[in-house]
């Protein structure tokens, strides 16, 4: 099915639910609270029909969400019906996020939800592993800079999620840091804290190594049974967050999304306990913030 959409030129804009949009702020290098907000794809099981998405919708206003980032609702539902969704319940959505392949697959579906949702950033997640040698790097980042002068036409930007893997060097090479040293200057990162973690980095040296350049992270918790993970909901697992709140607060994250798409207890209990963990955080004083 191709999706109606249309570009910059033609598309009148409404203004974006974007921190650069809201009084005081300066883009994503602005100086107001970091937003927080729900990763959907927490809930991918329970996506796959449209009463189940303005169920997800409608519980998690319900927790006294509002902003979200958009992931693995299933193809069949319509993008009207999923803005239709949130809007009932006055849920934004910043961003959508998937796979390069997938997003590319269906570019179509992606903008025009972007477009409806208002929202300023595509998401890519992941260097594919045909693209993981020097050539491969040079030759993903022609397809990425490509990408983002087609979203630059329907008033859209890019932004990329590493996960752990990506940050292994490539020859002599580290790919994130390649990609956001060669890609056009309006590519954003997208960091998912769990994935770094992972790489073997700090968390808070590399919120600040990409300082101005990070439009939203992720938070996302594990526990250790010997030798199996298990995601838990955030604060509750084997994560050290001390100092990565203060770290997105003075390099000025516009966003923090809780995630965690594997449970073993209600889907949306689990996140309303991370979501409060990092409201209740991001509401405490900034004079305060040494104890994070």
């Amino acid at each position: 099915m191709r999706w109606p959409f249309v570009r910059r030129n033609s598309y009148k804009t409404e203004k974006k639910y974007f921190p650069g949009n809201l009084p005081g702020g300066k883009g994503f290098q602005g100086g107001i609270a970091m937003i927080a907000g729900i990763q959907v794809s927490s809930f991918r099981p329970v996506l796959t029909t449209e009463e189940q998405v303005r169920a997800a919708f409608r519980k998690m206003r319900e927790m006294g969400c509002d902003t979200v980032q958009l992931q693995w609702i299933d193809f069949s539902i319509a993008p009207k019906t999923i803005v239709e969704a949130m809007e009932a319940e006055g849920i934004r959505s910043v961003s959508t996020q998937d796979f390069y392949q997938t997003v590319r697959e269906r570019k179509e579906y992606f903008i025009r939800l972007n477009q409806l949702c208002r929202s300023e950033w595509v998401c890519v997640s992941g260097i594919p592993e045909s693209y993981l040698s020097p050539e491969g790097l040079k030759a993903y980042t022609g397809e990425l800079t490509e990408f983002i002068h087609e979203l630059e036409e329907y008033g859209l930007k890019l932004c990329f999620h590493p996960r752990a893997s990506d940050f292994r060097p490539v020859g002599q090479k580290d790919p994130v840091e390649y990609l956001m040293e060669h890609l056009p200057e309006s590519a954003a990162l997208c960091l998912d804290l769990y994935h770094v973690g992972h790489a073997g980095l700090s968390m808070e040296e590399t919120i600040e190594k990409y300082r101005g350049k990070i439009c939203m992270v992720h938070f996302k918790d594990f526990r250790k049974d010997g030798e199996e993970e298990r995601l838990t909901p955030v604060g509750q697992g084997d994560t050290d967050w001390s100092g990565t709140l203060r770290a997105c607060a003075e390099t000025k994250v516009p966003y923090g999304f809780v995630e965690q798409e594997r449970w073993d207890r209600d889907p949306f209990v689990c996140l309303k306990e991370s979501f409060d963990w990092l409201r209740e955080r991001l509401e405490e004083p900034r004079c305060e913030a040494e104890r994070f």
